[in-house]
């Protein structure tokens, strides 16, 4: 009696385990997995000619490397999605555009596409290059295209990248990478930009003459899903189930294709022919286990260094946050000591009138820095947590930035010769725009007092220009002590605080310009900067003309 009902008790114990463990498997909540079960034909758009991402087989069947990360994708779900297959990357974008499809498989995030969907984080980065005929230098830059044409494909983000970033090229847009290849090649056009693994397949696949990579566009296509921005739900479920696709499987994934798409030379058929009747069958099997040894070891030096470097940027971003945690409590330390000491001398019976004003000042002074700092950690926790709210409404830009000068010159120390001027290019004493003021007001702030604490003399002129019929382009220009060329690349991140010159204190949380980058993201603008260390500074940003 007793072994039965211990039998009894094991089997009852192991369904509660098992029943348990299938819970806990689902990464959906129960809304998200009622969502799918109500909506089980959700379509997602793919496209049958971008080798070796998304492409058809012999057979018609998708495959590349997105279609397996989709597999992978729904295997995390457990829900299979409906594949609807372009030919055409335009007729894809356009058919996101209307809502004919729920998803698109890969595409890059641009300030355009925002308004029209919700983006997942970016699960492959495709590098861009530019393309130019044999004749050309093999060290070219962007800048050195400006009087030659340009082809680019229409309706990739490059393309609006381009028109933003270097107003000054001749952009022709053409349909396609193979025909921009084709027209390169045929000298209708100067150079081309675009991804460089599959302007590199189209090369070799279509034998395409007298065409090289001649520089780097220092570009990268982040390429993640976009959803359609009418259906948060569906876009929090493609989120979490990209979340659990570990880098090993995303590595294995792109090596896989990599592989069977570089097609090495042996493979191919003209030499099979040309070389394989005087080859012997010995020196071939040797000559294939000498390349295949290398792949191998190639492979593996790859994967050991792209684990090597997962490691070193997580222990840089651990070592970043405690930087930054580090940083804060010194900031906020520094101004509390000199309040709370300064607050005791006040209370001492023989300070004469001029001390106790003095004393006072440095509290007030550090009251107001304790103040801003507070205000920027709040900002970034409300940007970052989705509570910020835009007020828009209409304004007069031209006087908002004169009041802005009129506040900020009050707020240059007596020690520096520095004049805040306003360069109005827009060609109008009133130009009245509608968007949110305060928020416009905190970004020139940011931007001002930068330049101001790193301009000992000279000027600080702030221009405000068309950049389109659509869009007003600002800049806050100094002649301060400018940005080295190592710190260009993260100045805009947060955790990050440049220190120029490690003989000055300059005091600061180093958040200012991570929060003017998160507000104009919101606002559908952009912001970057332009400087030569030892000169000066250009900080430009960009909004819409609503």
């Amino acid at each position: 009696m007793i072994r039965i009902k211990l039998l009894i008790f094991t089997l009852f114990s192991l369904i509660i385990a098992i029943s348990c463990s299938r819970k806990k498997s689902d990464i959906l909540t129960f809304k998200e997995r009622q969502w799918l079960e109500d909506n089980p034909h959700v379509t997602i758009a793919i496209s049958s000619v971008f080798p070796p991402f998304q492409y058809l087989d012999d057979e018609g069947k998708p495959v590349g490397i997105s279609i397996d990360i989709l597999k992978l994708l729904e295997e995390k779900l457990n829900h299979n999605f409906d594949k609807i297959v372009f030919d055409n990357w335009k007729n894809i974008l356009q058919a996101g555009y209307n809502k004919e499809v729920d998803i698109i498989l890969e595409i890059q995030e641009t300030p355009e596409r925002r308004k029209y969907f919700f983006f997942t984080e970016p699960f492959i980065s495709i590098p861009h290059v530019i393309f130019m005929r044999d004749d050309a230098p093999d060290h070219v830059k962007i800048e050195d295209l400006e009087n030659l044409k340009v082809g680019v494909v229409d309706h990739y983000a490059i393309q609006e990248h381009l028109k933003v970033m270097y107003p000054e090229l001749s952009l022709v847009p053409v349909k396609d990478d193979l025909e921009c290849l084709q027209q390169l090649s045929a000298k209708k056009i100067d150079a081309v930009i675009t991804q460089q693994g599959y302007g590199v397949q189209i090369i070799h696949n279509k034998l395409i003459p007298n065409v090289k990579i001649v520089g780097d566009a220092k570009y990268d296509n982040k390429l993640g899903f976009a959803v359609r921005n009418d259906q948060p739900m569906l876009a929090r479920i493609i989120s979490k189930g990209l979340a659990q696709i570990t880098p090993q499987e995303q590595s294995q994934i792109y090596n896989h294709y990599i592989q069977i798409n570089s097609r090495p030379f042996w493979q191919k058929a003209i030499f099979w022919i040309v070389i394989g009747i005087v080859v012997l069958i010995l020196g071939l099997s040797l000559l294939f286990m000498w390349i295949w040894n290398k792949a191998l070891r190639r492979n593996v030096a790859k994967q050991t260094k792209e684990l090597q470097e997962a490691k070193d940027k997580a222990e840089e971003s651990n070592k970043l946050k405690s930087s930054f945690l580090a940083n804060m409590s010194h900031e906020i330390r520094t101004p509390l000591n000199a309040i709370q000491g300064f607050s005791e001398l006040l209370t001492a019976k023989d300070l004469n009138p001029e001390k106790t004003e003095l004393f006072a000042n440095i509290i007030k002074t550090n009251c107001h820095d304790l103040t801003h700092l507070i205000d920027e950690i709040l900002d970034l926790s409300k940007i970052e947590s989705g509570q910020i709210n835009l007020i828009k409404q209409k304004f007069d830009l031209v006087q908002l930035i004169h009041e802005i000068i009129e506040v900020q010159s009050k707020n240059i120390p007596e020690n520096k010769e520095v004049k805040l001027l306003f360069v109005n290019q827009l060609n109008e004493s009133e130009f009245y725009m509608t968007a949110d003021p305060i928020r416009l007001k905190q970004i020139f702030n940011n931007l001002i007092e930068n330049a101001i604490k790193f301009t000992a003399n000279g000027s600080i002129k702030i221009y405000a220009n068309y950049n389109s019929s659509r869009e007003l382009i600002f800049c806050v220009e100094d002649t301060g002590i400018g940005i080295e060329t190592s710190s260009l690349n993260f100045i805009f991140d947060r955790f990050r605080k440049v220190e120029i010159d490690k003989t000055v204190l300059y005091r600061g949380s180093g958040l200012g310009l991570n929060i003017c980058k998160k507000l104009l993201n919101i606002m559908d603008g952009q912001i970057w900067v332009k400087s030569i260390y030892g000169e000066g500074s250009s900080f430009y940003f960009t909004l819409p003309i609503h």
